[in-house]
């Protein structure tokens, strides 16, 4: 097994996607603190470094996102700190941590510029992001990347229809959301568990 095949695969998939179910509720309801908390628990499930990396990775990474929407172009000033934090994380050196910050920032964007129809956009850039972080072909991420693209396409489309806003229970879509969290993450340890193939798809 090789150690960007080892890099990120020992995570449990069900708790990797409440993490994020809860850190997209978070983020929608403006509870930063509680955010940035499981922004915290998140890297670690899925990293496995020490806690000072991840709570470096965490502010890094929380800071491009804070810069990020608070702006309206120019998104590839907030690669650095993306990069760096993967780094941080401690991705491979022979994996390129600025490609697999622009596919992260792409994916922020491409929500950002297509709004409600951009679950299969979203879920393509999330395959990119993948299959580079991982160092493996795009088929074998390409579903994890389609569900969690489609997941944020349900919470978008379901809070622009919910009369109680963003920051309401959301009883009518976060449901789905994390069910479709859970097959994402679910198909994404699947993908990594094949450790018989190396290298990136072209």
């Amino acid at each position: 097994m090789t150690q960007a095949t080892r890099w990120g695969t020992d995570f449990d998939p069900d708790r990797l996607a409440n993490l994020e179910t809860r850190m997209w509720k978070a983020y929608y309801r403006g509870q930063r603190l509680r955010l940035f908390g499981l922004l915290i628990e998140a890297l670690r499930e899925q990293a496995r470094v020490s806690w000072p990396r991840t709570l470096g990775a965490s502010l890094l990474l929380t800071r491009a996102a804070a810069g990020f929407a608070r702006s309206t172009g120019d998104y590839e000033r907030f690669a650095p700190d993306v990069g760096r934090a993967y780094r941080m994380l401690g991705l491979p050196d022979h994996v390129d941590a600025e490609a697999v910050a622009r596919h992260e920032l792409r994916w922020w964007v491409v929500r950002r510029e297509l709004g409600l129809a951009a679950g299969t956009a979203a879920g393509e850039s999330i395959t990119d992001l993948y299959a580079g972080l991982y160092d493996i072909p795009r088929g074998r991420v390409a579903e994890a990347g389609r569900l969690r693209g489609l997941a944020a396409e349900v919470r978008d489309r379901g809070a622009s229809d919910d009369p109680d806003g963003p920051r309401g229970p959301g009883s009518a879509y976060w449901p789905e959301v994390a069910r479709l969290l859970r097959a994402s993450y679910r198909s994404l340890r699947a993908g990594l568990a094949h450790t018989g193939e190396s290298g990136a798809a072209p």
